[in-house]
């Protein structure tokens, strides 16, 4: 509400001054593909759940991506390998029986 006016007026948006962004800001968002299409919504479809079992099939596809994405690598230890590199094969104590 505009004090000197006294009416309503749209509100705008009011981003800080430094406008700092963020590793979060820049990661891809889920849009499901039926919100893409520009046809208009189809009443049987939402009746049907149609568009539930396609937000749910995108859904998965972009969480399956992500997890591949984001997912550590591990290398799995090999103590043999590392063993066999630090045996010697000079003996340093003799055993006289």
């Amino acid at each position: 509400m505009n004090k000197l006016t006294k009416e309503w007026s749209m509100s705008r948006l009011c981003r800080p001054k430094d406008n700092l962004t963020t590793v979060a800001g820049k990661r891809p968002r889920f849009v499901p593909s039926c919100e893409l299409e520009c046809s208009p919504v189809n009443m049987a479809c939402l009746i049907g759940w149609e568009y539930a079992r396609i937000w749910l099939r995108d859904r998965d596809k972009f969480v399956k991506e992500r997890n591949r994405a984001v997912k550590a690598k591990f290398i799995k230890n090999d103590f043999e390998w590392w063993l066999k590199l630090r045996k010697t094969s000079k003996k340093f104590c003799k055993v006289e029986g």
